[in-house]
């Protein structure tokens, strides 16, 4: 939530914010079996959603997500991070 300086969108910015509360309810349920979940933010992609005026194209962003993976360990359990591995503040 802290990314939307624009507004407007609401319809898929909920879904989002649905999709972050279900990743931190799992987080609590599934990290006592000692399964962790992440979210993960894939950047700005240039893709049809966003008329191709993305900051980097999909295998870049398919990159940082697998380095993302590589490197996470339990301890992240319900971090949500960014593609280029900083964290999202929720």
């Amino acid at each position: 939530m802290s990314l939307n300086t624009t507004g407007q969108n609401y319809g898929y910015r909920s879904s989002k914010a649905a999709l972050n509360s279900l990743t931190k309810s799992l987080s609590v349920d599934l990290g006592a079996r000692g399964i962790c979940c992440l979210l993960l933010h894939p950047g700005y992609v240039q893709t049809a959603m966003t008329d191709h005026r993305g900051d980097m194209d999909v295998h870049e962003s398919i990159a940082g997500l697998a380095a993302v993976l590589a490197k996470a360990t339990f301890d992240d359990n319900a971090t949500f991070f960014h593609t280029n591995g900083s964290v999202i503040p929720w």
